[in-house]
């Protein structure tokens, strides 16, 4: 009897070696690539906490030039259009936010044999095993975190063609914080033109451009902040300053200084803005599902961190901002 049970169990463990995947930094090296170069649309639903939205994702890949169109399907009219880091936003004439672009491939834009070395340090790459997301089998990789200053990552990427189709930002014991997935979704060989117009009259809708940073300059090199009015000391570890950006203020006569921190994966952004009215500082913490908004008056200056990280993060790299040794005036305007 016992030998009988050894055996089974042995042809087991030779089952599940025989037909073992691959190895979960080749999943994520392949749903990188392909998130941007294989052509697909279907059905995505966005959730994070207890608000849900649906949209239609189409994707597309020809001649070198990335594509990428989403429209809403819930709420208010309005869609993105991508072509390469070029985004077009369609929204109603009255509304002022655009809509939040499904963060299917945002984190894996960057990931490379040499990027995953350098996340080895503040992340741990585990198999998950598999699932089925929108009818397909995928295999699970998670980016689990080492410390308390970033959430994890679990991606499900189609097994066949390695396209991830759930991405979620997860909190202590894999508790979805946000989530994005396909609940249906096609491979076309290709896709017309015509798939990528928006279908919004622009009579009745403003559209709103801008060129998204490249990827590289969010997570890759260092920004150039000598003449940045702060300074940043005891940052939690791995982050460091990746980009840097004037933005016009809120009334348009002012600048505001934006700086973005990132470890390769997790982002913080560090908003310095001058002549804003005590009444209408935001100090102190703010949560908003997954979003952690820290505010407070340094100097003459009021400085906003908002992040995708625990809470311990954003208080320490506010905690640890001073003004500047050589100016305590803002950046000269370009």
């Amino acid at each position: 009897m016992l030998r009988t049970r050894l055996a089974a169990c042995l042809l087991g463990l030779a089952s599940v070696t025989a037909f073992a995947g691959p190895p979960p930094a080749e999943i994520l090296l392949k749903a990188a690539d392909t998130s941007r170069t294989v052509n697909y649309q279907g059905t995505v639903i966005y959730r994070a906490g207890g608000n849900i939205e649906s949209m239609r994702l189409i994707h597309g890949f020809a001649g070198g030039v990335e594509r990428e169109r989403v429209v809403a399907l819930t709420g208010e009219p309005r869609e993105i259009i991508r072509i390469d880091n070029k985004v077009t936003c369609l929204l109603p004439k009255d509304r002022k936010l655009d809509l939040k672009r499904p963060a299917l491939k945002g984190l894996l834009t960057n990931v490379s044999p040499e990027s995953l070395k350098e996340l080895a340090a503040w992340y741990e790459l585990r198999d998950v095993g598999t699932a089925r997301v929108a009818g397909r089998v995928c295999r699970g990789v998670a980016l689990a975190p080492r410390d308390g200053f970033r959430y994890g990552y679990e991606i499900w990427a189609d097994e066949i063609t390695g396209v991830p189709l759930k991405v979620a930002l997860v909190g202590p014991g894999r508790r979805a914080l946000e989530e994005v997935m396909f609940t249906e979704v096609a491979f076309p060989v290709s896709l017309p033109d015509e798939a990528f117009a928006p279908d919004l009259d622009p009579t009745r809708f403003k559209a709103i451009t801008r060129d998204e940073p490249a990827m590289k300059e969010l997570s890759g090199g260092a920004a150039d902040i000598n003449d940045f009015p702060l300074r940043f000391e005891n940052l939690p570890p791995g982050y460091r300053v990746t980009m840097r950006e004037q933005r016009p203020g809120n009334d348009l006569r002012g600048r505001v200084e934006h700086v973005m921190l990132s470890d390769g994966l997790s982002a913080v952004s560090v908003f310095a803005a001058l002549g804003v009215a005590p009444e209408k500082a935001f100090n102190g913490l703010t949560q908003m599902g997954a979003v952690q908004a820290y505010g407070r008056s340094l100097g003459r200056f009021h400085v906003t961190v908002v992040g995708e990280t625990p809470v311990a993060t954003v208080e320490a790299i506010s905690g640890g901002l001073r003004l500047s040794e050589t100016t305590g005036k803002p950046a000269a305007k370009p």
